[in-house]
């Protein structure tokens, strides 16, 4: 009984997980089709028209090949048999394929990913736990007043004020950021000042309310220590929305934070996704939000496995 309802589950999620792809794949492609522009003659011309003139029956002739004389319909069905094969086409900016364009650039956004998660997760954790345990202590309210800079801040003013400081101010790091930990510094500097911001607020506001709840005052009219009380049962309790905050922000980061990587020229997936929509790289686009759609799915499968294995309760529904 419990393998039927476990395969029944699995077979559940991935049916979700489909219609969920080629959901989000069909809006993408449907709004990239009605965009001005035409990928075949943009493909000849190259973007910008540098290649010069190209007649219209060569025109014509790259539609064909590209399928683009077809209903929309069917130009989607095309697109979403190549991609079940592998073949995503071919970048209308650099003539490669677009699953070679993404993997290459896939992995500096990962590296900036996980370093800024680490360093994010190591401040607020014991930021949120010490400012909801000193509530209103004169601690507490510099880092809320923190937090609310780094919340209400644009992550493109962040971004250039440290450009314009450390850069060019002070000369520190190059205006273009090189590849490695000293490239890696000003851009992860903006992710954790804006998730951290974020994440701890969040963790001091459930950690508070896990405080205010009654088995906390039965332990402590039991005479069990503060220690105690918050690693036996309030970290435990928040396990579980901390771990579903991670998830949100390691797949906004994953996709690519197409503002601070474009500004630093940190080469990842946010700086290719700015640089495929200014040149209506339709295919590149739409490869875009195909990994972003994966990435978010993945990460949320993750930590539906991991809440469970925390919790039984949710393991058993």
């Amino acid at each position: 009984m419990h393998i039927a309802n476990t395969l029944k589950n699995i077979i559940s999620r991935l049916l979700q997980t489909i219609l969920i792809l080629v959901g989000v794949t069909l809006i993408t492609f449907f709004i990239l089709h009605i965009s001005p522009g035409n990928p075949a003659e943009t493909w000849l011309r190259g973007v910008g028209g540098h290649a010069g003139t190209v007649s219209e029956e060569a025109i014509r002739e790259q539609e064909q090949k590209m399928a683009l004389d077809k209903p929309f319909l069917v130009q989607y069905g095309i697109w979403l048999g190549n991609v079940v094969q592998g073949d995503m086409g071919y970048s209308l900016i650099s003539k490669k394929p677009v699953l070679e364009e993404l993997k290459a650039k896939a992995l500096p956004t990962i590296q900036l990913t996980f370093v800024s998660l680490f360093i994010t997760v190591l401040l607020s954790i014991p930021l949120g736990i010490y400012c909801a345990v000193y509530k209103d202590s004169w601690f507490d309210n510099i880092i809320r007043v923190f937090s609310f800079i780094g919340i209400s801040m644009p992550s493109f003013l962040s971004s250039l004020i440290l450009l314009w400081f450390f850069c060019l101010k002070l000369g520190w790091f190059p205006v273009i950021a090189a590849d490695g930990i000293t490239g890696m510094i000003l851009p992860v500097t903006v992710f954790v000042f804006q998730c951290a911001s974020k994440l701890t607020r969040q963790i001091r506001s459930v950690v508070l309310e896990q405080l205010n709840k009654g088995y906390m005052k039965g332990a402590v009219a039991r005479g069990v220590g503060r220690r105690a009380i918050l690693f036996s049962h309030v970290l435990k309790n928040c396990l579980i929305p901390i771990l579903s905050w991670c998830g949100i922000y390691t797949g906004i980061m994953l996709g690519g934070a197409a503002v601070i990587e474009n500004v630093f020229s940190w080469n990842g997936m946010g700086k290719l996704a700015v640089e495929a929509v200014v040149a209506l790289d339709y295919y590149l686009i739409q490869g875009f939000v195909l990994w972003v759609a994966l990435i978010f799915l993945f990460v949320n499968f993750f930590i539906d496995i991991l809440s469970a294995l925390i919790d039984p309760r949710i393991k058993t529904s």
